[in-house]
């Protein structure tokens, strides 16, 4: 057992006044996958332990496979069992010390030990929690922790959760008189700040003490003072209550976060014995029935979207720096709001928003009961709920950023009441939502996709309300379609869509990720970016109707980021891992979305162009539809030097890109923006040759000059002349000179099910490759080479083939270095005496090339691509937009009692599913219903021939309750060949719903799919 000394590992402790320390508890753990009792033993060998450094995340870190228990639901990663240990040497100044380890995050079924003895159990993964260690402390010169986490009935969640402590872990060191945990509460109105604090006397008599606290403005000045004497009986706490007037004081906004600091001090015997910082801001926040929320007396609409923890390639351990540039890169789109869909975010989170002034609907738990098959609803609920809403509340109330709290997410249940009664005892300031979940119980009504549907508005009548998820629609970067798309149909009488009109009579784009027949699943389609892919409603006629409405108080789009999980309800299943309804990938990669908020949403001029002008499988003179999202007053559009005409951008959700047809044919575009008649703003792309180059360049903030830091690294796919390359899919290789390392690599695809973890090469999804690189730590230079064998894979329109090599200095100054590049086109590894690479070369389809990179004399990197007409995305033959929905595949759902056949004729998937003669056999299927409750059609895809029948009889049953009782399926003439259909109605639930048909004689009966409209 290894003993790490304190001074080492503890870091430095934020408070500078001895009395109270929180020392980053996060480096140097040990970590071990898997589950062998006694590991908590504080005699354990550890020594072949994995050790690490914390926020960490094990199974990102995994392989993606079909097979994985986490599946489609969570995104097909590893999940399993972890254990986590630490050992420290106990500082003598400790002694007679209160002394508590906190962790703000870790997932899932937590146990914590410390020298052996049991601290606790926390189950809910997505709560901070903290166990006091001060009797451990007075006895022991060493301290192990370990820490067991149990994710492994999946799935836990119904989306990627993460499993492992992927938030920052502390050591707290205070008096034993001292302010309790989150045991302060500020809050303000008008120029009054009002301050509660807890104190506790942990020693062996009553304490006289006095509470004083100072109020120190951003600069640091104190600008207002209060004492309160208080006498504190042995173990027992007291709450302080302190009114505070300020002068004049600063107001908290989305435009100007304010922040000030209440220093607490409690002083025994007139010494400062605790001290502890609490930032917030003054703002005063009111809801008006018909007008929404008013922030400083300014009617403010919420501008949000909703996210998950995650963070593609990072898993669910996002660092603090990667975190802010997300909540800043969605402020730039023009956000204001996020809403913590649908569990709580770490403390960083709302400390970040704080600073940045983005507001925060902070929501706690997806449901009340089971959602997932293996949820805290499902097992830990009713037990918990209350316990977590208390820490919850308590420790997220100080953040001026939070504005609503949400309690549920399309979930229901008669505890509604008592949530939001606890809220209220805990923090009467703030209303409490949900989405879509007992909307009668809460004081504003939160409403999900039903929010969406045509009608809404007459029939909420007037009613303030939040859409809390809303708009759902979906694109991948990159990819276009001229014809729209509906998710279920249009028209459809259960989701009542707005309609949306095709861009062009006959879709123009051909080029796609997959042909049709390869499809496994009819839903494995990409959607696309001309926002004309949707649920119910564009994100246009979203933005319209939360701009005009006066009840709708804001608006929460599905999504900011694309998400790992959901992958098979909408996308249909592998390869597609993940979520795409982001106007931001899973990498950062910004989508045309993105500019579309940013023009209606954000106050700085703008230009945005697309779709690129790149088609070489498109026929010259074919009319695309060339749309300008700007904020400008006009824009006028010039190809190659000419105008196009100038066009003002207008208030209907129908006019607010700009638009023109443009034939096609090689050239430029550009836009310019003028602003009271003056150009401001332009921007211009071109059509690209042949990839050719790389361009390597940092999003957001660099490097630290010393210290552990991340920086995130874009790589873009280029022609000979700079020109960005749109279908870029060569594959890049990376290596790190000087003291770094890769964390992970990613591209933002949905089908891309490669590692992301410490791996050395990625492919291009779209033009574009991200790499997040970390310093070590270690002091000197960093720098990055990037290689790349670049060429059009397929040889369709260009047979040349060029390899780069480029390196950008990330730390300090780029290194001198003389690079060679040697390559091989007949399958051999070349090595230093094959061709010298000097330009671009031919290769024949069915060409493998390989190269090695040598860096100062040194090789580096091998690479290898292939270039063949089964290699790459397709030119040709790509699917075309369609409204006929597609249905839930049999092969994919739960089932008892039933074979997976393979073999047949027209079936849809991979297969269907034929039942035996073994009682109990059943099939289930999950369906989420994102709209409001109510009736909605269910279609039986089927086949099979019972002698002597009229047909198979099933009983029906939706959410355990029986919706049709021995419902006829009429024989057909050739079971698993020949494909029967029955419709009949059932009433579905808001969120989760489970549909089970069980069939009284199931032998022979096939079924292949349901479909839900």
């Amino acid at each position: 057992m290894k003993i790490i000394t304190l001074l080492m590992l503890l870091g430095m402790a934020q408070a500078s006044h001895a009395e109270r320390e929180r020392m980053n508890f996060d480096f140097g753990w040990k970590f071990k996958l898997g589950d062998v009792t006694g590991q908590e033993a504080p005699a354990l060998n550890d020594a072949e332990w994995r050790v690490l450094n914390l926020p960490h995340d094990w199974s990102i870190e995994g392989e993606y496979s079909e097979s994985n228990p986490m599946g489609d639901t969570c995104g097909y990663l590893p999940a399993g069992i972890g254990w986590y240990r630490k050992t420290i040497a106990v500082d003598p100044a400790w002694k007679g010390k209160h002394v508590e380890i906190a962790f703000d995050g870790a997932f899932m079924n937590s146990t914590v030990w410390a020298n052996g003895k049991k601290l606790g159990d926390r189950p809910y993964g997505w709560i901070s929690f903290a166990y006091d260690i001060s009797d451990l402390v007075a006895d022991a010169d060493a301290i192990t922790f370990a820490v067991r986490l149990d994710n492994d009935k999946q799935p836990s969640a119904r989306w990627y959760t993460g499993s492992g402590i992927y938030a920052h872990t502390w050591l707290d060191v205070m008096d034993k008189v001292h302010v309790v945990r989150d045991g302060i509460f500020v809050r303000t109105k008008g120029d009054t700040v009002e301050i509660d604090t807890e104190v506790e006397n942990r020693t062996s008599d009553a304490q006289k003490a006095e509470l004083r606290i100072s109020i120190k403005d951003a600069s640091g000045m104190v600008v207002a003072e209060a004492k309160s004497p208080l006498a504190v009986k042995k173990g027992e706490t007291k709450t302080v209550n302190q009114t505070i007037e300020l002068s004049n004081p600063s107001r908290w906004s989305v435009e100007s976060p304010v922040l000030y600091t209440a220093v607490s001090e409690v002083l025994v015997g007139g010494e400062s014995v605790d001290r502890i910082e609490t930032r917030f801001g003054v703002r005063d926040i009111e809801w008006n029935p018909k007008t929404g929320m008013w922030l400083n007396g300014k009617n403010v609409k919420l501008q949000g979207v909703c996210n998950h923890q995650d963070a593609g390639a990072l898993g669910a351990a996002v660092p603090d720096k990667v975190l802010r540039f997300r909540i800043e890169q969605l402020k730039a789109m023009g956000c204001n709001a996020i809403r913590t869909a649908h569990n709580p975010q770490t403390p960083i989170f709302y400390d970040l928003c704080d600073e940045l002034g983005m507001l925060v609907m902070d929501e706690i738990f997806d449901g009340w009961l089971r959602k997932a098959f293996e949820d805290y609803g499902a097992h830990h609920f009713d037990e918990w709920w209350e316990r977590d809403v208390t820490d919850w509340i308590r420790r997220d109330r100080n953040h001026p950023s939070i504005v609503i709290y949400s309690l549920g997410n399309e979930t229901h249940g008669d505890v509604a009441p008592e949530l939001v009664t606890k809220c209220h005892e805990l923090d009467p300031t703030r209303p409490v939502t949900s989405g879509h979940s007992n909307t009668e119980d809460m004081d504003v009504i939160g409403v999900n996709g039903h929010s969406e549907k045509m009608g809404w508005f007459e029939e909420v009548d007037g009613q303030v309300f939040i859409g809390t998820e809303n708009t759902h629609t979906w694109q991948v970067r990159g990819f276009y379609r001229t014809k729209t798309w509906f998710r279920d149909g249009y028209p459809s009488t259960k989701q009542k869509p707005y309609p949306c009109p095709d861009l062009t009579d006959e879709e123009i784009f051909t080029y796609d990720w997959i042909i049709d027949a390869d499809r496994s699943n009819r839903k494995q389609i990409f959607n696309s970016s001309y926002d004309n892919a949707m649920v119910r409603l564009t994100s246009r006629l979203n933005i319209e109707q939360l701009r005009d409405y006066p009840n709708y108080a804001g608006s929460f789009r599905w999504t900011g980021y694309d998400y790992i999980g959901e992958a098979g309800y909408v996308h249909g299943g592998w390869p597609f891992k993940s979520f795409m309804g982001g106007a931001i990938d899973m990498a950062n990669f910004e989508k045309d979305l993105f500019y579309l908020y940013q023009s209606q949403w954000a106050d700085k001029p703008m230009v945005h162009i697309l779709p690129h002008w790149t088609h070489p499988s498109m026929k010259k003179g074919t009319l695309v539809p060339v749309q300008v999202y700007s904020s400008c007053d006009a824009v006028e559009l010039f190809f190659n030097g000419t105008s196009l005409g100038k066009q003002e951008p207008g208030a209907d959700w129908d006019k607010m890109q700009c638009q023109w047809m443009v034939p096609w044919k090689p050239g430029g575009l550009k836009a310019v923006g003028f602003v009271n008649g003056q150009a401001t703003v332009e921007q211009t792309i071109a059509t690209a040759g042949a990839p050719a180059q790389l361009a390597l360049s940092v999003d957001g903030e660099p490097l630290t000059a010393e210290g552990q830091d991340m920086v995130q690294v874009r790589v873009t796919t280029q022609d000979d002349q700079g020109e960005f390359y749109p279908y870029g899919e060569n594959r890049t290789w990376f290596h790190v000179i000087g003291p770094g390392k890769i964390r992970a690599l990613d591209n933002g695809s949905p089908v891309d099910v490669e590692k992301h973890f410490e791996a050395d090469n990625r492919v291009a999804f779209y033009g574009l490759t991200r790499a997040y690189i970390e310093s070590t730590g270690d002091q000197g230079d960093i720098a990055l080479l990037a290689s790349c064998i670049l060429g059009e894979k397929k040889l369709v329109y260009s047979d040349l083939v060029s390899i780069d090599a480029k390196r950008l200095a990330l730390r300090g100054q780029l290194p001198k270095a003389s690079i060679e590049i040697f390559y091989s086109v007949d399958g051999s590894t070349p090595t230093q005496q094959s061709t010298l690479y000097t330009k671009a070369f031919p290769v024949k389809p069915g060409t493998t090339v390989k190269a090695l990179i040598v860096l100062n004399g040194k090789p580096v990197q091998q690479l290898e691509e292939r270039f063949a007409v089964n290699e790459g995305f397709i030119w040709e033959g790509g699917g075309q937009s369609s409204n006929v929905p597609s249905g839930e595949q049999a092969e994919t759902a739960t089932f008892e009692g039933a074979d997976l056949v393979t073999k047949g004729e027209y079936f849809r998937g991979k297969g269907f599913l034929r039942f035996g003669k073994a009682p109990g056999a059943y099939i289930e299927w999950y369906q989420e219903n994102d709209g409001g409750a109510g009736e909605a059609d269910l279609s039986i895809r089927y086949g099979g021939r019972i002698k002597s029948e009229k047909g198979y009889k099933v009983n029906v049953t939706v959410n355990g309750s029986i919706a049709h009782e021995g419902l006829l399926l009429p024989n057909t003439r050739s079971p698993g060949r020949e494909w029967a259909k029955i419709t009949v109605p059932i009433q579905v639930g808001r969120g989760a719903n489970t549909i089970r048909i069980t069939p009284h004689k199931g032998s022979g009966l096939c079924i292949d799919e349901i479909l839900i409209r």
